[in-house]
């Protein structure tokens, strides 16, 4: 399975985004129809925050977990929930979704300027979720935005609490971070150990680019409303399974096949 790629759609488009495509359903039903949708289309992880019934950030489980349970109904797709969120909340606040049945959670292994602020991961903090997810066996999929949190990924992989295969996401294009370049794609996918799995979150427009660019390495892709709602500039896409469609129409015609659900749980060690 060592050409299969993995796709996954990312559908919880941010509150001062959706307001960029009027008429979005963002309550678990409209998130679930979305997920269930791009799945049928190729997208074998889903990767969810917690949102309430008006796709609001919160710390309550419940919309989530219904979430979880209406995609569940309709595809069998690896579900990761995120554990990024506002400097306010605390560190257990912000990894709520590990009490839910799920197999993959983001990390971020370190600070990072996010456009005019700053997005603060405390060593203390990232310590905490990498331990949280090791103690309920979610596999950490490990968001980079600067090269110094692969060491930081590293360090906590060598103490114990994120096992091998590791899994990396190159978050690339977030203004005030690294800019989406092949140079800085290249050099993330030969920095990290040998043998982990990685994959590419293009921000400000750069995620078709940069996806077609890592199929081509050998990396894994993501595309959908929470990173780019438009399907090119000025036309916002008619649903996240359109932007999966592109993807693996583009994957097949460089030979690179989307694994089933059953095929990415193998290859993620999660199944």
């Amino acid at each position: 399975m060592t050409d299969k790629l993995l796709i996954t759609v990312a559908p919880s488009i941010p509150p001062y985004m959706a307001a960029q495509i009027p008429g979005l359903d963002l309550s678990p039903e409209g998130i679930a129809a979305e997920v269930i949708r791009a799945a049928h289309a190729g997208a074998n992880v889903v990767h969810l925050h917690v949102w309430d019934e008006c796709g609001q950030p919160t710390m309550e489980l419940a919309a989530f977990e219904r979430t979880l349970r209406l995609i569940r109904a309709g595809c069998d797709i690896v579900i990761e929930g995120s554990t990024g969120g506002v400097n306010t909340l605390t560190a257990a606040e912000r990894c709520v979704s590990l009490q839910a049945d799920i197999e993959l959670a983001s990390l971020n292994p370190g600070s990072v300027n996010y456009d005019k602020g700053v997005y603060v991961n405390s060593p203390d903090d990232i310590a905490f979720w990498a331990q949280e997810m090791h103690r309920r066996r979610i596999k950490p999929d490990i968001a980079i935005f600067e090269a110094g949190m692969i060491a930081n990924a590293v360090s906590l992989a060598e103490q114990g609490w994120i096992a091998r295969p590791m899994l990396f996401g190159f978050v690339l294009g977030q203004r005030g971070a690294l800019p989406a370049t092949p140079k800085n794609l290249l050099f993330l996918s030969e920095t990290i150990p040998a043998g982990s799995l990685w994959g590419v979150v293009g921000h400000g427009g750069s995620d078709l680019r940069l996806s077609a660019l890592a199929m081509n390495m050998g990396g894994h892709v993501r595309a959908g409303f929470e990173d780019n709602p438009f399907y090119r500039p000025g036309e916002p896409a008619t649903s996240n399974a359109q932007l999966i469609e592109r993807l693996v129409r583009i994957a097949r015609e460089v030979g690179r096949e989307p694994a089933t659900s059953a095929e990415a749980r193998r290859m993620l060690g999660v199944g």
